[in-house]
């Protein structure tokens, strides 16, 4: 699948399993344990390009925590119309008494462009450089392909424990610098780190239908939806390679 191209306090800071001596990640700020792990898991899923798993995970998280601040920005995100507006709106109180960055992170919901939002994620990056979904973000919010491939770069080597981003350099390779062999490698690393996904097997599929081996590209994107039997991305493919609309 393509590349997205937006009791007590816990301060949970989300840099999706690295940890260093000296943090720098956005603290998210819930009253509640099961709505962090329900973000995590949403995190996860969205860095994936798994987005009915990710709506789930955070409508759970904000369920359990109705002023959870960054799951309600990112379903924002992932809304239209008057839904999206009700999140955005949710977001944007819920930052009112929290966190500099959190606040900031809402601001995302009212950008009026790719643009505008490049700028938010710029300094949300620089405030918080082990932050590993806004590293993702601020990523594909750069200005031109070849700061794209850098950010994305520059990423892999600092999140090399997390699957994500070898599919995002993987897409880099393919799309941007037309290498095939190397966006292989990526796409062969990135089905061993996380093979219970659905996404690696799709992302495998369009890089076989990218090459022209259709009958590779049939084989993967028919994996994805022994996974996930409702994957969009997978089941459009195949319809476009059968010829058919069914």
């Amino acid at each position: 699948m393509k590349r997205i191209v937006l009791g007590c306090v816990l301060l949970l800071g989300f840099s999706l399993f690295t940890s260093r001596a000296v943090s720098q990640k956005m603290a998210w700020t819930t009253n509640s344990k099961e709505a962090s792990e329900q973000a995590r898991i949403g995190i996860t899923h969205l860095m994936n390009v798994e987005f009915p798993q990710a709506y789930e995970a955070f409508s759970n998280a904000v369920k359990l925590d109705p002023d959870f601040t960054p799951p309600l920005v990112l379903l924002a995100n992932m809304s239209v119309g008057a839904t999206r507006k009700a999140f955005a709106d949710r977001a944007l109180k819920s930052a009112e008494n929290k966190t500099e960055g959190e606040k900031l992170f809402a601001s995302i919901v009212e950008a009026k462009d790719r643009a505008s939002a490049g700028e938010i994620l710029a300094k949300l990056h620089q405030m918080f450089p082990d932050g590993s979904l806004i590293a993702w973000y601020y990523a594909q919010t750069r200005a031109t392909p070849d700061a794209n491939f850098q950010a994305s770069e520059d990423n892999l080597k600092k999140f090399s424990d997390n699957p994500a981003f070898y599919n995002t350099m993987a897409y880099m390779y393919m799309q941007i610098k037309k290498d095939n062999a190397k966006a292989k490698e990526y796409f062969d690393k990135y089905l061993a780190m996380y093979p219970d996904g659905y996404n690696p097997d799709d992302s495998m599929g369009e890089y076989y239908l990218n090459i022209g081996d259709t009958a590779n590209s049939k084989k993967y994107y028919m994996l994805s939806l022994e996974k996930y039997p409702f994957a969009n991305s997978s089941l459009n493919a195949l319809q476009k390679i059968n010829g058919t609309n069914q």
